[in-house]
């Protein structure tokens, strides 16, 4: 399609996107577009506060940028109220430089406002016109404009299907483990080698590569992260992992140390998990499942073989009785595991 359209039909995804999706919008645009040092969004929601946080590192010229964001529908305008408000939490946490995104409009005396307390707005339409012009999330091929597959991948979620995919059933047994992974790939640039890199460097080498893979992956499936924008190397494009806002929120609990609270959110996290709801549901139908019979639930309910059942399996466990009401008790030789 020809730019004017594609810039409408962006305008039209981002009406779609939740709140927290476009966030990450605006931090995958942004990527693209600064010389960043880090870049990501910040951990509690906080009205009128910072979305989206980084440093921008030209050499010559270093400050702190602080964003917000908006996804508001066609007609609802951010208004001066919003912009004296983050110009004080601009204030109050340092930030040089203040950026303001919405997926909608401003009013005038919003504009004249950011005008004058030199903060940057940017609304749907300029969003919109910056990625088609700068080839973000779009490509141009022979004069018309395509989706790029591969950046809107970010906004995928795992979907119900009759069979439950490969991606879609964890290897990940240690929480702890989880929480270096998503610590990596937070002060990193979110790829395998720099992840792997960086939780050995943490650990002293007690994980492999593969592990960076399938620990994001677990993230993924619980919300904790995102697909982030390709990065290129020796010519070929590696996929890179972000951490959403709760990735980012259940990591800051567990540095805080409020454990229950960073507790409760991984339960209602897992409580997510199609694999983890589909085992639920068989359970609370018959009360209690033992191991054998766990296994066999998951080998038809996926396309796994035996072997990889096995492995698989014990994740499926030790998140499944997770949950309070969950309960696992000696069965002879083996387990089983009890609605209570």
């Amino acid at each position: 399609m020809r730019a004017a359209a594609m810039q409408d039909h962006l305008r039209d995804r981002m009406y779609q996107t939740t709140p927290e999706e476009f966030e990450v919008l605006c931090k995958m645009v942004l990527v693209r577009r600064l010389e960043t040092r880090s870049l990501q969004v910040t951990a509690f929601r906080q009205d009128d506060g910072i979305d989206i946080e980084g440093v921008i590192d030209e050499g010559i010229v270093r400050a702190l940028l602080g964003v917000q964001v908006k996804r508001y529908n066609e007609g609802n305008t951010v208004s001066n109220n919003y912009i004296q408000r983050f110009h004080g939490a601009l204030a109050q946490q340092n930030h040089q430089i203040g950026t303001f995104i919405t997926s909608s409009s401003f009013t005038t005396p919003a504009i004249d406002a950011a005008e004058q307390l030199q903060i940057c707005l940017v609304d749907g339409q300029q969003l919109s016109q910056l990625m088609v012009e700068h080839e973000i999330g779009v490509e141009e091929r022979q004069n018309s404009f395509e989706i790029q597959d591969e950046f809107w991948r970010a906004f995928e979620k795992p979907e119900r299907e009759d069979t439950i995919p490969t991606r879609e059933v964890p290897i990940a047994n240690s929480f702890a483990s989880l929480r270096r992974f998503l610590k990596a790939i937070e002060i990193t640039d979110g790829s395998k080698a720099e992840i792997h890199e960086e939780v050995n460097r943490q650990t002293g080498d007690s994980f492999n590569s593969r592990h960076a893979d399938l620990y994001p992956t677990a993230g993924w499936l619980l919300g904790f992260v995102h697909e982030d924008i390709p990065k290129e190397v020796n010519g070929r494009e590696v996929r890179r992992w972000g951490l959403t806002r709760s990735g980012i929120e259940y990591l800051r609990l567990h540095e805080q140390g409020n454990t229950e609270a960073a507790r409760e959110q991984l339960i209602a996290a897992i409580r997510q998990v199609e694999v983890v709801q589909r085992v639920y549901e068989e359970l609370d139908k018959r009360g209690e499942l033992t191991n054998s019979e766990l296994k066999e639930f998951l080998s038809r309910e996926t396309e796994f073989s035996t072997s990889s059942i096995e492995r698989r399996g014990s994740t499926v466990v030790g998140w499944l009785t997770t949950l309070p009401e969950v309960e696992e008790r000696p069965h002879g030789r083996s387990k089983k595991f009890v609605r209570i």
